[in-house]
């Protein structure tokens, strides 16, 4: 399995102790850094990181029946405008889950952001919600677990039905590229859909991928659980993980992990094409501007960047944007960020 070399690790965890003291940045994220002269990649990185041409739609709430499970699954439907211009293009759809006890609409910041580029994101609200009165502990974890992969596999194998309560986007989606992406917990779910086993409350291993799945994106996501296959090589496809540096987490068992942890799905996998975005200073919610709100100063410039990054990597494999890989493979993201992202890459 492809891995950074030591030097290169060095390195990169040197840069980010440094770039962890670095102050909060205002409300509004600013600018990229200055054009670098010589290359066209600023280009392509500003093309990702500001909006992108399409107005943004949303639908929402949409509510299905799931089989077996006693809430209605409520979804948030975020699209771009399927009236605006796009060459005849169909659009690539994101199924996306939420972190532990968050819901479908805290995180309006990415699913506008990627929609803006062209993609459909589908946000199902799980059964661990607050919205819906949930309590930590209410339930354990492999019931959850398994609970969401079924509400993203329910939708995954109802999308026209999706497509017909959203607004014109009958015979728009692209049901030949999907993702899956999830943040924090959510990012477990993510991967299990790309093929991660999950053990059962019996300690035998499932896999629960689905072959419609083409690429996975984590958002500040998860390392081993004791709820997942001890064996990650079973990811194969491209994958995208990203984390801040002040990320350290608790997974429950009093256990505390370095932010590294989070990078599970970088570090883990075994695919050929895999993609890890550091964000300096930046926490698990980005300062509340995803998944839970006031929770500090908010981090739009991180946000910014890391949106950008996953905006790129989806664009590159779902929409076979050779300029996108080539950023993802190539770009010196510290002078293109102003030293709040790092990156690394198998490829």
């Amino acid at each position: 399995m492809d891995r950074p070399t030591l030097t290169r690790r060095i390195m990169l965890t040197g840069a980010l102790a440094v770039g962890a003291a670095t102050p909060a940045f205002a409300q509004k994220a600013r600018k990229p850094a200055k054009r670098v002269a010589g290359t066209g990649e600023w280009n392509v990185y500003e093309r990702f990181f500001r909006p992108g041409p399409f107005p943004v739609k949303v639908a929402n709430p949409l509510s299905f029946v799931v089989p077996d499970q006693k809430k209605d699954l409520l979804v948030r439907v975020t699209y771009p405008d399927p009236s605006a211009p796009s060459d005849g293009r169909n659009f690539p759809v994101i199924l996306f889950s939420h972190g532990a006890l968050s819901s479908k609409d805290l995180y309006t910041r990415v699913a506008e952001h990627w929609a803006s580029h062209g993609f459909v994101t589908v946000q199902p609200t799980h059964l661990d919600s607050e919205s819906l009165n949930y309590k930590m502990g209410t339930l354990d974890s492999t019931t959850l677990v398994f609970s969401r992969v079924g509400d993203l596999k329910f939708l995954l194998d109802h999308l026209d039905e999706i497509a017909a309560q959203s607004p014109a986007l009958v015979g728009r989606l692209n049901k030949d590229q999907i993702a899956t992406a999830g943040h924090s917990f959510g990012g477990e779910i993510a991967l299990a859909l790309a093929g991660l086993g999950l053990k059962q409350k019996n300690g035998t291993v499932v896999n629960m991928g689905d072959a419609r799945i083409k690429a996975v994106v984590s958002y500040n996501g998860i390392g081993p659980m004791p709820n997942t296959a001890d064996d990650w090589s079973t990811v194969t496809l491209p994958v995208f993980a990203s984390t801040g540096t002040n990320d350290p987490s608790n997974t429950g068992s009093g256990e505390l992990h370095s932010w590294r942890w989070r990078m599970g799905g970088y570090d883990l996998t075994a695919g050929k094409e895999r993609y890890g975005v550091s964000i300096a200073g930046a926490d698990h919610y980005y300062g509340g501007l995803i998944c839970r709100e006031g929770t500090g100063k908010p981090d739009p410039d991180g946000l910014a960047v890391t949106n950008a990054m996953s905006t790129a990597f989806l664009s590159g494999y779902l929409n076979n944007d050779g300029a996108a890989r080539t950023l993802l493979q190539h770009a010196d993201l510290p002078k293109l960020s102003n030293e709040r992202g790092f990156l690394e890459s198998t490829v």
